[in-house]
């Protein structure tokens, strides 16, 4: 049986912009790290910076010469794997793939039955992991929301806790705030995988570090990025510079913006611990012209996402960007469409990892009809994408001649072949209209509803070991105590 990574095998991808391009925004983006500089909170950090090269001055404000960015980024690695809990969950990001995950910022759960918002508790990440285990297409899971029935403190160790005793895949840790938090999600990977020297080969979980827009990296994020690397947990650097308001208004400037934060946080990094993994990564958006609202989505969002990845792709760094979490208020026809137009931008230009399925009103609700329509666009984006084969059998000469004018290729043994690994749809069918209405005129969400259902029955994930889960739950224990 095929590798689970290689259902996300893909072909050649696209370019937006020109070597030229890529090099003018690579270098307008130095030149502000050089001139303007970047303000980083983590005293740590700084320190680390300055030792490799950088100039500090009394306000926080690193300023980078060229020399320092270009030896610094070089000990990234190129490609990196992000491991399952087990070896057959494993998702190479060497640019041969298109991989998907969770989104994680949900503050509230939207309740298709009543059409309100409810307040997001634990059970939901329980229910949304053992869903995500099961979803094919679904490469990685992240805690999807806030927990609001646990201790505030403790909510997102909670949360990933849960997530890794209900999914065999990948972790990915959205909402890490300091570096103690951190360090005690460390202890539990660790817990997973057997000790902190596996964790450091196996990159079962990874983080996100959002530098704040425009120039800064906050202390306590920044701490906990330190100590990510110095465990090589890969760091997903996901700027949200956000065009007219946090970033220039044109597309061009708002990633020299995203560009020089990313630089800034991959040197952060390296200089602290070389080798440790980065991926190249951000979440930019397009401002309202009338309010200033995000406006994740739009045209200009999935441009600037574009844009984002060519820079990844110029850096030779691993890519994950921002390729759902729609603007849209609830989930549906708005949502689907957005997450559609944008995560198929991010396929065709060469994202490696888009984050947000499940998640409409910029990545706060979480919907879990949405979820899977999402990862029904998914599906259909790693179809698309993967293309077709030219060879001498497909070509099917012998088989056009066989079969010759007028005839009819449905019983032929060629055919069944080919249609087996055609795509078929989860969430809707082929039925004609009659048919349709006979077997309950459903539309996609109602089917999507009653699927969250069905799997949240029948299907129950690969347990830990117990003494993995013991040795968790002394550590959530500890944490909660401090």
């Amino acid at each position: 049986m095929p590798a689970f990574s290689e259902r996300f095998r893909v072909r050649k991808r696209f370019d937006l912009l020109t070597n030229k391009e890529r090099r003018a925004i690579h270098d307008a983006a130095l030149r502000v790290m050089e001139t303007t500089g970047v303000r980083i909170h983590s005293k740590a950090a700084r320190g680390d910076l300055e030792r490799a090269g950088a100039v500090v001055d009394d306000k926080a404000v690193v300023r980078f010469p060229r020399d320092v960015v270009e030896g610094l980024r070089q000990k990234a690695p190129r490609t990196i794997t992000l491991a399952g809990r087990t070896k057959a969950f494993d998702l190479p990001m060497d640019g041969s793939h298109f991989y998907t995950t969770t989104d994680g910022c949900g503050i509230a759960v939207w309740d298709a039955t009543s059409g309100t918002r409810r307040t997001s508790v634990l059970e939901d990440i329980r229910r949304t992991a053992v869903i995500g285990d099961w979803l094919p297409y679904l490469s990685i899971y992240e805690p999807m929301v806030v927990a609001h029935d646990v201790p505030p403190a403790a909510h997102v160790l909670m949360g990933m806790r849960v997530a890794m005793g209900s999914t065999q895949k990948h972790i990915l840790s959205e909402s890490t705030t300091n570096a103690v938090e951190a360090r005690t999600e460390a202890e539990l990977a660790a817990a997973v995988v057997g000790s902190p020297e596996e964790l450091r080969k196996r990159h079962y979980v990874s983080a996100m570090l959002c530098p704040m827009s425009p120039l800064a990296i906050d202390g306590a994020a920044g701490d906990a990025a330190l100590v990510w690397a110095e465990n090589h947990v890969p760091v997903h650097i996901t700027g949200m510079a956000e065009a007219g308001i946090s970033g220039p208004a044109s597309l061009a400037g708002d990633l020299v913006v995203n560009h020089a934060e990313t630089l800034a946080a991959v040197c952060m990094i390296e200089a602290h611990a070389p080798g440790a993994p980065a991926i190249y990564g951000s979440c930019l958006s397009m401002m309202d012209p009338y309010t200033g609202a995000y406006m994740a989505g739009s045209p200009e969002s999935d441009l600037l996402a574009a844009g984002s990845i060519e820079m990844g792709k110029f850096c030779g760094l691993p890519i994950s960007v921002g390729g759902m979490g729609p603007s849209a208020k609830i989930p549906g026809v708005e949502a689907s469409i957005e997450n559609a137009l944008w995560a198929m931008t991010c396929a065709q230009y060469g994202a490696e990892v888009i984050n947000g399925i499940g998640e409409p009103a910029g990545s706060t609700l979480l919907s879990y009809e949405q979820m899977l329509v999402d990862h029904e666009i998914a599906r259909m984006i790693v179809r698309i994408s993967r293309g077709f084969e030219v060879t001498k059998d497909a070509l099917s000469v012998d088989l056009i001649g066989r079969t010759g004018i007028g005839g009819m290729y449905l019983a032929q043994r060629e055919t069944l072949e080919h249609v087996r690994a055609s795509f078929l749809p989860m969430l809707w069918d082929g039925d004609p209209f009659e048919t349709w209405l006979r077997k309950g005129g459903k539309d996609p969400m109602a089917v999507a509803r009653e699927k969250v259902a069905w799997i949240l029955k029948t299907h129950e994930p690969e347990p830990l070991p117990r003494d993995a889960e013991a040795r968790m739950d002394r550590v959530v224990a500890g944490f909660v105590k401090r």
